[in-house]
């Protein structure tokens, strides 16, 4: 006979709502995990201090993983390397009301997008609130499928770009395998992560057939991901020739008729200005700063801002949407732990590419007992936890390139500089409809067959991946960076992160910027 948690629970009495303990547990360790490694231990100059008339060998603005990983590869070689920070430490973060105005943006299009709540303009960027998750894209994403934008796609394909992932992976200590078929191929699996445990979720949908992996995921000696502000930033500073300068928005590239970047005007929070001279500029300031950047550096050389000859930058922004659901199943002992469980499935990505779709990454949680349960303090809905499992899925996707979907300069909201703030417009395209209600059906199919009830579908959500604005392209007239990721146009000036990316993918991005900052510094150092 089917043992069931109903009868099991029965002979435990209230005893069994000790399991709340191990659930608290789970949640404060996730918690912890998420703010470990925020903190700079090591000391950033302000903008005042910088010698003047010096010329460094590579100017890097923005301090996240792009930046920090760029920096470390580049000074450990003896370059004169500066990096130049807009915001300050992370635990400042809002406390000065100048910085909220310098890091002021608006949504404007038919989806009221939170763009503030995804821009962390602080030593270590958005690896402030970043989870870890480090899924390669697939090999179907480097290759040209009906996502890709018909006048270009990206310079590589997967097997060229696979060395890169290698070294990211290395560098951010990503652990997480073995990985299923289902993930991008690998020459050597990732080592094993023994704090995630998804037997429970294995156990109640292997019969149906769908695999369920464990995240590749960043891990730190401080129990968090790896961070550009606990752990990067620190080893950049010991190097002797690297400088990190908090406090210091670079408001305009100023390049000369051949497009040599000659200075950059960079300004600190008392509206103070200094001109920074490099051989070489690299702006990884992400997807929107990045674009605003160009824009704003308009001149008579360049009308319409550097790198937008074709009109591109800004444009092709994409996101990764999740759609949430929630249903209720019964406990059994042979199918579901009481541990509070996340599991994700490529097992759709490549099928829905494939179908002409944009590509899926399930997402699955269960437990018996969740935070919010515990949280309210409700003891009937504790107890009836303790009979029915509440099973969450949700679906990360790719969304399809758009033009219309754009980072573009306000016509009327200026930040503390008195430069026009960076608007979103975003929509969905017919197709990112499509998407969705294919995740959609995928989702309800899977909890029909599960048994579940009291099934619900919850208000959209956001990975806060901002991707696109500066594309890969061949020519100036297909986008804004050739394969190298220098800005068509300009003799020294590079972009680095993911808005170089031709598509999304529904993998996080962070991995990929990393890898790419790897690839930069070789190109960079002549390698």
């Amino acid at each position: 006979m089917r043992t069931t948690r109903r009868r099991f629970l029965a002979g435990l009495g209230l005893g069994a709502l000790a399991l709340g303990g191990g659930v608290l547990y789970k949640v404060h360790e996730y918690r912890r995990r998420k703010l470990a490694g925020t903190r700079f231990e090591g000391r950033a100059a302000r903008l005042s201090e910088l010698p003047r008339d010096h010329v460094h060998d590579v100017c890097i603005i923005g301090s996240g993983m792009a930046g920090a990983v760029l920096g470390i590869d580049l000074a450990s070689r003896g370059l004169d390397v500066l990096i130049l920070e807009a915001g300050d430490a992370f635990e400042n973060f809002g406390k000065d009301p100048r910085y909220g105005r310098i890091s002021l943006a608006r949504s404007v299009g038919e989806i009221e997008y939170p763009i503030q709540a995804s821009r962390i303009m602080a030593l270590g960027g958005t690896t402030n609130i970043w989870t870890g998750r480090c899924a390669r894209l697939h090999p179907i994403d480097f290759a040209r499928n009906a996502y890709t934008p018909a006048e270009t796609g990206w310079p590589f394909g997967y097997d060229e770009f696979a060395p890169w992932y290698r070294r990211a992976e290395k560098t951010l200590n990503v652990r997480g395998g073995p990985l299923s078929k289902y993930h991008a191929p690998r020459t050597e699996p990732l080592p094993p992560d023994e704090s995630q445990s998804i037997e429970g979720l294995r156990q109640l949908l292997s019969p149906l057939g769908i695999t369920v992996d464990p995240s590749p995921t960043s891990h730190s000696s401080h129990g968090g991901p790896v961070r550009a502000a606990g752990d990067l930033l620190p080893r950049f500073v010991a190097l002797r020739s690297a400088t990190l300068v908090s406090g210091a928005m670079v408001t305009r590239l100023v390049a000369d008729a051949s497009g040599t970047i000659r200075h950059a005007e960079v300004r600190d929070p008392d509206r103070t200005l200094r001109q920074i001279r490099a051989r070489r500029f690299v702006v990884a300031a992400g997807a929107v700063e990045s674009a605003r950047l160009l824009l704003l550096s308009r001149s008579d050389s360049f009308a319409e801002g550097l790198g937008n000859a074709g009109g591109h930058v800004g444009r092709w922004f994409t996101e990764h949407p999740n759609l949430n659901f929630s249903g209720r199943i019964e406990h059994t002992l042979e199918t579901l732990s009481p541990q509070y469980e996340i599991g994700r499935s490529h097992q759709f990505y490549d099928d829905f590419k494939q179908r002409g779709l944009g590509s899926m990454i399930l997402v699955l949680m269960q437990s018996w007992i969740y935070p919010e349960d515990l949280r309210l303090k409700d003891l009937s809905r504790i107890a009836s936890r303790l009979v029915q499992a509440e099973l969450h899925m949700s679906t990360t996707l790719e969304m399809k390139p758009d033009p219309n979907n754009r980072v573009r300069l306000s016509d009327s909201a200026r930040d503390l500089f008195g430069n026009p703030v960076a608007e979103i417009d975003i929509r969905f395209t017919e197709d990112d409809l499509r998407t969705q209600e294919a995740a959609r059906r995928t989702v309800m199919d899977i909890f029909d067959r599960l048994g579940a009830s009291g099934v619900e579908e919850h208000e959209l959500s956001w990975s806060h991946h901002h991707i696109g604005t500066c594309r890969f392209s061949e020519t100036p007239e297909q986008g804004v960076v050739d394969a190298r990721l220098r800005v068509h146009g300009c003799r020294n000036l590079y972009v680095l992160g993911s808005s170089v990316f031709v598509t999304g993918g529904a993998s996080h991005p962070t991995l990929a910027i990393t890898a790419l900052a790897h690839r930069l510094a070789d190109h960079l150092l002549g390698g």
